[in-house]
């Protein structure tokens, strides 16, 4: 997510950017226009939130959680993708002692 808000950023400001160096004065932006547009993409965005199953929507919530958690804390997020079965492969045996 933050990618795509990283890239419309740069996007937007490099179009601004060209728009004054061709001369151009870039037109003002109408507070109220571009509230009432957020309000709009919220709202939706809350409706599709609604509209995920039970399941789908506690994992999305555990997900950002822990993702903002961590970002606040400041603790590195783990990049390890194994699961337990990955750990003990069946060529190594089952880890279990006889």
């Amino acid at each position: 997510m933050t990618f795509l808000l990283r890239a419309a950023l740069v996007i937007g400001v490099l179009s601004y950017l060209a728009a004054t160096r061709q001369g151009a004065t870039p037109q003002a932006v109408d507070t109220a226009q571009l509230r009432a547009t957020v309000e709009r993409t919220t709202q939706g965005l809350a409706h599709l939130a609604t509209a995920l199953p039970p399941e789908a929507r506690a994992e999305a919530l555990r997900i950002g959680s822990e993702a903002l958690s961590s970002r606040i804390t400041g603790h590195a997020t783990s990049a390890d993708t194994l699961s337990a079965s990955d750990r003990l492969p069946p060529w190594r045996g089952t880890g279990e002692t006889r």
